[in-house]
Formats: structure tokens, C-alpha cells, sequence
């Protein structure tokens, strides 16, 4: 069990830091959506894992992994863009404003928060809840909820 910074009080010049307990789990390291790089079961090497800090409390998912997004071409409604490496969980379902990656069987990418407009199509909202795009479920290749960005500073 490792312990971070969770906080940091600067309080009339004290210097105060409160630790939180995190463990470290190594996620797939995935670069390319398009190629169907997604979980193999039998590619674990350590050259393809990403060290990902969990904190007390948070669970990681069945095949949850990484994603180098650096070069990832996107619609992007919910400003996650700048974050170079997605930690992003493949699942079945999700709740009414989850954010998501979708890959679409034509290879384009969107992120977004989902909302389910029909049993055929799902709409992806932006941060304001504005409705920006509709997908139909049989255009989706891949849907995953974007648990995390990690920024590299």
C-alpha cells in the first residue's frame, strides 16, 4: 500500500499534508483503437503495461486499460483531448450522462456524455448537456466510459 498527497492546505504559512492510501495496478497499454489493438488475453508483457494509481475506494473494472490518445483523432464534446494517455472501461451498460469513447465501424472516434434516445441510437451530449451527435448502436464498434485522463506533468 503506497500513500499520495490528497490534499495540500497552505494555511498562514504552514505547510500542511494530509496522505491518502493508493495502491498501483498495471493497465493493458493500447495505441490504436482502429486496428482492434483492444485487450488480448494473452499479451501481458511488461513493455505494454501502464502503471495506473488507484486511490481508497475506487475499483478498476475487467478490462479496463489505457489508451495513448497523443496522435487520436476525436470528436470531442467534453474536452478530454489534452489528456495524453485514457484510462477508459470497456461496459455494457451505462447510466444517463456517463462520459464515453465510441469508435464507429467507419473508425471515427467521439467522446461525449451518453443518453439513451432510443433501443437503436444513443446522443452525445457536451459538458452543457447540449445534444451533439446522434449514433446508431449498429454503427458502434467499440463503447467504453472514460474513467480517467492522465496528464504527463
Amino acid at each position: 500500500m503506497n500513500a499520495a498527497i490528497k490534499h495540500v492546505n497552505y494555511d498562514l504559512g504552514v505547510f500542511k499534508i494530509q496522505l491518502e492510501p493508493t495502491r498501483v495496478v498495471r493497465l493493458p497499454f493500447v495505441t490504436n483503437l482502429k486496428q482492434g489493438q483492444l485487450i488480448q488475453d494473452g499479451s501481458k508483457n511488461r513493455d505494454s503495461l501502464y502503471p495506473y494509481t488507484v486511490h481508497e475506494g475506487e475499483h478498476v473494472f475487467p478490462k479496463t486499460f489505457a489508451l495513448d490518445s497523443l496522435n487520436v483523432n476525436i470528436t470531442d464534446f467534453i474536452g478530454i483531448k489534452h489528456f495524453p494517455v485514457w484510462i477508459i472501461e470497456p461496459r455494457n451498460l451505462f447510466i444517463e450522462g456517463d462520459r464515453v469513447i465510441i469508435q464507429t465501424t467507419d473508425h471515427r472516434l467521439f467522446a461525449g456524455k451518453s443518453k439513451l434516445l432510443t433501443n437503436q441510437s444513443l446522443i452525445l451530449r457536451n459538458n452543457e448537456d447540449v445534444n451533439c451527435e446522434v449514433l446508431d448502436f449498429s454503427s458502434i464498434h467499440f463503447i467504453g466510459r472514460f474513467a480517467r485522463g492522465i496528464s504527463m506533468i
